[in-house]
């Protein structure tokens, strides 16, 4: 809203991945929510903050899989 508000429009969204490749993200990460016993965030945020060690486990293993997957797309040739 704040941002039709000053540009006067609606950002255009553009999605380049074909649809099984949406509907497997979509059911890997239901199946990551269920297996980690919560959300990321929820892990991030709530799980932290109560000093959990499972929640400490958990955004750590979603901390170095998701620098892991940034290198292979920039760096070892995963990118379209």
């Amino acid at each position: 809203m704040l941002y039709r508000g000053v540009a006067g429009q609606w950002p255009a969204v553009r999605i380049d991945a074909p649809w099984p490749m949406l509907i497997l993200g979509g059911l890997l990460v239901g199946y990551g929510t269920r297996l980690g016993s919560g959300c990321t965030s929820g892990h991030g945020v709530c799980g932290l903050a109560r000093l959990s060690p499972r929640s400490l486990a958990a955004v750590a293993t979603f901390m170095a899989f998701a620098m892991a997957t940034v290198f292979l797309v920039r760096h070892g040739g995963l990118s379209q």
